[in-house]
């Protein structure tokens, strides 16, 4: 008899080792993936597959607490092939987790998964008319995950510095130098697609009093005596241009929006000038024109004094916006001067590094 007990004790403990060994395991999504590889965001109705582990015995998907229709889904013990629902809530209709939920009968697998909204739309513009420098804000529908803002020119401006509010209705963005109404609309870009919005076009006056007048630069002198050549005035700055008047290096890179403008070449012998408060060399504008500074970023980080109020132009997302002289990069600084102005300029601040440039627009 008690043989006969020890079998059946044994027999028991058997048939729950397996018994155990059927259970199934908790279920894991490690990745989910379309046709195009791995992603972190997808749409309403977009198939998509769950990769993982123990997904075999699954009972409900859900996206944002919505549930997916598994009878058309392809299960598997590592993966799992479903519609994302067409009626999953994104973020346009509040407050959502970008989770997805899997229910299977060992356990719960999470995973994040950004639904997007429709495309956006654009509605209105703060300004029509805005000005280069001019924060504008941009409204309408469904402005979420905005990734850049474009604006036309000679080329398209590509903005990354913004303000998206969150509820999906306003972007606000400065206009970036270069802009112009007539080359096109302005485009908002954001995850689920892209929404544009014609600006205004300035009014060409039928019988302008001041018709545009030709940029002339006179009177360039030394307002100091330094050991330099003469600087000279050129016109259609263009990539391969001798640089200095006393050095045969040459521009590299030049960014599109200074190709083929007036410019001053200076000397490289004029950075021996150092005087702080003295002025180095000047000359006069027939019209409105913006000067730009071409300054050596070797130069230093500490702006020379006469620079100090000078605009930084932007430099771009990657540090792009510069002209290049050899292995040097020169980043611009610019100021507006009005008709008839006389221009000053002041040292170099580094009597080593190849001295700053001019630009005039």
């Amino acid at each position: 008899m008690k043989r006969l007990m020890i079998g059946m004790a044994l027999l028991l403990v058997v048939a729950c080792g397996k018994e155990n060994d059927m259970a199934p395991g908790k279920p894991v999504v490690t990745r989910i993936r379309t046709e195009n590889g791995t992603v972190s965001y997808a749409e309403r109705g977009m198939s998509v597959e769950l990769v993982g582990d123990n997904l075999i015995s699954v009972n409900s998907v859900t996206f944002n607490g919505c549930e997916a229709d598994l009878k058309v889904a392809a299960i598997a013990q590592k993966k799992i092939l479903l519609s994302i629902p067409l009626d999953a809530p994104t973020i346009a209709d509040g407050p959502v987790t970008d989770e997805v939920v899997v229910l299977t009968d060992g356990g719960v697998a999470r995973a994040s998964l950004v639904l997007l909204p429709p495309p956006p739309s654009l509605s209105a513009m703060s300004n029509t008319l805005p000005e280069i420098g001019e924060t504008i804000t941009l409204t309408g529908e469904r402005l979420f995950y905005v990734q850049k803002v474009l604006f036309p020119g000679r080329r398209t401006f590509s903005v990354t510095q913004f303000t998206a509010s969150d509820d999906g209705t306003q972007v606000s963005v400065t206009v970036p130098e270069g802009y112009d109404p007539k080359k096109g609309d302005i485009r908002v870009v954001t995850l689920s697609g892209e929404a544009a919005i014609t600006p205004d076009i300035p009014e060409e006056p039928e019988d302008p009093e001041e018709p545009l007048v030709e940029l002339e630069v006179t009177e360039l002198k030394y307002v100091a005596t330094v050991n330099a050549d003469p600087w000279q005035v050129k016109d259609n700055l263009q990539s391969g241009d001798v640089v200095y008047v006393d050095r045969t290096a040459v521009f590299g890179q030049i960014p599109e929006f200074y190709l083929g403008s007036k410019w001053i070449s200076t000397a490289t012998n004029s950075r021996a000038f150092n005087i702080v408060g003295e002025t180095l060399a000047s000359f006069k504008v027939n019209r409105k024109t913006d000067v730009y500074i071409a300054r050596n970023q070797g130069t230093g980080t500490t702006i020379e004094e006469w620079l100090a109020d000078w605009e930084p132009m932007p430099r771009g997302d990657a540090d792009e916006n510069y002209i290049g002289v050899n292995t040097d990069k020169f980043w611009m600084y610019k100021k507006t001067f009005p008709a008839g102005s006389t221009v000053e300029v002041g040292r170099n601040g580094n009597t080593g590094r190849s001295p700053y440039f001019i630009i005039l627009k």
